[in-house]
């Protein structure tokens, strides 16, 4: 087996490296470096990174036409293994290889299909979630599937520290799938149930609505952690809100005026009503302004505890 691995995001970086010490892996795909701050020197991928830390060949392309399909036969890999490389691969591509072609999902498909299966089941508010390793399709997600892992979500996480966990877990569901494939005990099955589908995020979906319950604000504070993250409105002003305090289970009914700053509670943060419910929120950040836990917010910012946020 020699394996072209596909891959951009951090998340796939344990992956690539798991793979790397147990099989060979012939190249590593990822998206081209993207451009840095005002003219300075474009940024590699994370996963470009960790594969030119291993010593491992990177072809870099965000389009897979005839050049990149040229430039991945001459590696001559048999078998693909895709973890959040961000891109839908043609007919054409998948022919290059004899063996598997497989895609890791961070999802239990097929729930939470598309590209922000993390956020989709924090926002929905999930008490447990999983990840899938399928051969790929044609059409996104829907291959079938070769192996899932499920695992609880407690009710506090965040989007970082989600994808922090799905990291490490799926490069031993990768080496697991990989394993069976070397054995000739792999087995696919379709995929069965209701899909449903997740967006890309944008700064759309970032402002707060407290007019909605304090659980599924909690929930969108934290599915959007580290970006684009939560905002609303304070005097004129962007006021991000990204961490909040305690598990969404544990958030009460309590009927109170939505926005309104209600006071603080010394274990809890600020109180921030809401539709339904006492919203507490422990790290906030004015725009242009450092993030700062709620104690220093209120230092520097006297009138926040009585006024109405929008």
């Amino acid at each position: 087996m020699r394996i072209l691995f596909a891959g951009s995001s951090e998340i796939a970086v344990p992956t690539l490296k798991a793979v790397a010490v147990r099989y060979e892996v012939g190249a590593v795909l990822t998206n081209e470096p993207k451009p840095g701050k005002r003219g300075r020197t474009p940024i590699p991928t994370p996963v470009e990174e960790a594969a030119f830390e291993l010593g491992l060949p990177v072809l870099r392309f965000d389009r897979l036409g005839k050049d990149a399909r040229r430039a991945v036969a001459t590696h001559e890999c048999d078998t693909l293994l895709c973890f959040a490389y961000g891109r839908i691969f043609g007919p054409k591509f998948l022919d290059l290889f004899s063996g598997e072609v497989l895609n890791i999902h961070p999802s239990l498909l097929p729930e939470f299909r598309g590209p922000t299966p993390i956020q989709g089941a924090i926002l929905h508010q999930k008490t447990e979630s999983g990840i899938t390793l399928q051969k790929l399709d044609l059409k996104m997600d829907e291959g079938d599937i070769l192996l899932a892992k499920r695992f609880p979500l407690a009710g506090d996480e965040t989007a970082r520290s989600l994808t922090e966990y799905v990291a490490g877990e799926a490069a031993l569901l990768a080496i697991e799938g990989l394993n069976r494939i070397m054995e000739g005990t792999a087995l696919f099955t379709p995929q069965t149930g209701r899909a449903t589908y997740t967006p890309l995020l944008t700064l759309d979906h970032a402002p707060l609505d407290f007019s909605k319950d304090a659980r599924s604000l909690h929930a969108q504070i934290r599915a959007l952690n580290p970006w684009p993250k939560a905002r609303c409105t304070y005097e004129g002003q962007s006021l991000i809100i990204s961490g909040v305090w305690g598990r969404v289970n544990k958030l009460g009914f309590e009927v109170v005026e939505p926005g309104r700053v209600l006071g603080f509670d010394k274990e809890k943060g600020i109180g921030i009503g809401t539709g339904l419910g006492v919203l507490w929120v422990t790290t906030l950040q004015l725009e242009k302004r450092k993030e700062m836990d709620w104690r220093s917010f209120i230092n520097g910012n006297q009138r926040f505890i009585g006024s109405r946020l929008e």
